[in-house]
This record gives structure tokens, C-alpha cells and sequence, in this order.
């Protein structure tokens, strides 16, 4: 009996071990976040123009509400403006890229985003507009691009 109970338990160690071990292990895959720094210095001065800030920060305040700090230049230290956003839809395209709408205040007016967030984590995209959600995001429309630092 006491034989019998001794195996058991090593293959239940055993099972369990092994479950661990696959559960911990790291695959590559990269959960995306719009929680970060996003940097373009290509927009550095751009911002008071009607441009894109050159750096975002982003932190997160609930499931669905985000503090965002905008910089004009990508390595400024103080905001020139921070906006309260909030997340009214997200879903994820087949290739893994996730997609926010987005509504906050900046500079007295209400803003629509459609955000795009790539798969890899590295690369966030934005269409704006003063009356709706953007369906697409087009380059050659109210865009912006940012690369996590």
C-alpha cells in the first residue's frame, strides 16, 4: 500500500512539476500595452502647430480610464499638456494588432481616437477627429505614429 502511495504522489510531483515549468516558460509572445512611453522625434516642435506631440506617456488610472502626458520635444521632462482619456472600445484584428477608441479633452476640444497598437508592442498609431471615430487610420489624415522608448 505505502509503495503504491509513494507513486502515486511522485508522478502527481511529476505532473505538477512539468504543468509548472510549461506555464512559466517565457514563448516569445508579447502581450501589447498602451501603458508606456511612445516617442517620435520627428515631431519635436510640431505640437503647438497643430502637430503631434513628440512624446506620450502613458499610465493607467482604471480598466478603462489612462492619464496621458504630452511633450513637445521626445526628450522634454515636463508635459505641456496632460489629458485624462478614456477607452470606449477595443478589440484585436487577426494578426494580433489591438485596436482602441479613444475619447479625452485637449486644448478645450473633445477628440476621437482610433488607435492602433501593434502586435510586436513597439509601434502605436493614431487617427484623430473632432466629430466621430475614425474608421481607418490613414497617413494622410489626422495621424500620428509613436515608437515605445
Amino acid at each position: 500500500m505505502r509503495t503504491r502511495t509513494c507513486v502515486l504522489f511522485s508522478i502527481f510531483l511529476l505532473v505538477a512539476a512539468v504543468i509548472f515549468i510549461f506555464a512559466s516558460c517565457d514563448n516569445g509572445a508579447v502581450t501589447p500595452s498602451y501603458v508606456g512611453t511612445w516617442v517620435n522625434s520627428d515631431y519635436d516642435g510640431t505640437s503647438g502647430e497643430g502637430g503631434a506631440p513628440a512624446k506620450v506617456v502613458v499610465t493607467k488610472t482604471s480598466d478603462t480610464v489612462f492619464t496621458v502626458e504630452l511633450y513637445l520635444n521626445h526628450d522634454d521632462t515636463t508635459p505641456y499638456e496632460t489629458t485624462t482619456q478614456t477607452v470606449t472600445d477595443e478589440w484585436t484584428d487577426l494578426e494580433g494588432n489591438i485596436f482602441l477608441e479613444i475619447v479625452f479633452e485637449a486644448g478645450g476640444d473633445t477628440l476621437y481616437s482610433l488607435s492602433k497598437l501593434h502586435a510586436d508592442n513597439q509601434t502605436l498609431e493614431n487617427a484623430l477627429s473632432l466629430t466621430d471615430y475614425p474608421t481607418t487610420i490613414d497617413p494622410n489624415g489626422w495621424y500620428s505614429i509613436h515608437y515605445r522608448q
